[in-house]
């Protein structure tokens, strides 16, 4: 199909000629070996037809074949090699996907399981194909507009969330550490801001028990635990300052009064915050 006004396309700012993320399309002849160059981002390799093998890195031997696909995280080298003639898209991903897709993201279970490189492998169900061919006509007529890269990303995760089981999108998703990061990093960034568990959930955006569970995969016990735990070591380094009063520690971690620290000490750790500074002086 041709593209229309084709100098108009080229002259928009949002025309992308190059550039580190979207769609790309390429055909292999047989025997053709391609460098993935996935530096900048994940990507996802999506056979439209044929069959390739994977040359060398970690997934080194592996086979995706017509209408499979496979999640590749960033830096990690792929160099294929293609057994027959064969077609294919990529999509290097854009971070710069809606509030929503990036909570799907990040709710996705986190798995400690090593999985077989072929359990990363998933099948392009049939809504999902009627994406990549629409990307197929835009890329192969030169539409490279990059809303339509965005939007079309924003449409290929949509498909995903509609159409492909947690535990499949988890296996797909799963050699990307970004999902256990991100939820980590957030979590160490923010347990200082909130008091319970149910603030926590707030401001993750998620209900008490989705973050309770996604929580408990993570670090391997109860939010209310680790956080309990977290406070104490708090509590305690700031006991070991002598520059501090009593009272302001009991000020700054909502104790009622320098009596209830004290309680809170000895329940803790087994003795009152003077014998607590007295054992840990420097």
């Amino acid at each position: 199909m041709k593209l229309l006004y084709l100098n108009e396309h080229l002259s928009c700012l949002n025309y992308q000629m190059n550039s580190d993320m979207g769609f790309a399309c390429h055909r292999l002849k047989k025997d053709d070996m391609y460098q993935i160059n996935n530096s900048k981002s994940s990507c996802s390799l999506f056979m439209i037809e044929g069959e390739v093998s994977v040359n060398s890195g970690k997934y080194e031997g592996l086979r995706i074949m017509q209408k499979q696909m496979i999640f590749i995280p960033q830096n990690v080298e792929i160099l294929l090699e293609s057994t027959m003639e064969s077609k294919c898209i990529l999509l290097f991903w854009d971070r710069n996907v809606s509030v929503c897709d990036k909570l799907f993201l990040s709710s996705l279970p986190v798995t400690d399981e090593d999985m077989e490189a072929d359990d990363l492998i998933l099948p392009i169900k049939k809504n999902l194909m009627k994406v990549l061919d629409s990307v197929g006509t835009y890329l192969e007529a030169g539409l490279l507009c990059k809303h339509m890269h965005l939007l079309k990303q924003q449409e290929l995760l949509l498909v995903l969330k509609g159409f492909y089981t947690k535990k499949e999108l988890t296996a797909f998703f799963s050699t990307s550490t970004g999902i256990r990061q991100h939820f980590e990093k957030f979590v160490l960034e923010n347990y200082k801001k909130v008091n319970s568990v149910k603030e926590f959930a707030d401001l993750y955006y998620v209900s008490e028990r989705s973050f309770s569970r996604k929580f408990h995969s993570c670090f391997g016990e109860s939010p209310y635990k680790w956080m309990q735990k977290k406070k104490a070591e708090q509590v305690l380094e700031k006991i070991c300052d002598p520059e501090l009063s009593f009272q302001e520690i009991a000020r700054e971690f909502d104790f009622s009064s320098p009596s209830h620290l004290t309680a809170y000490c000895r329940r803790m750790y087994g003795m009152p915050p003077t014998l607590l500074r007295e054992k840990n002086k420097k």
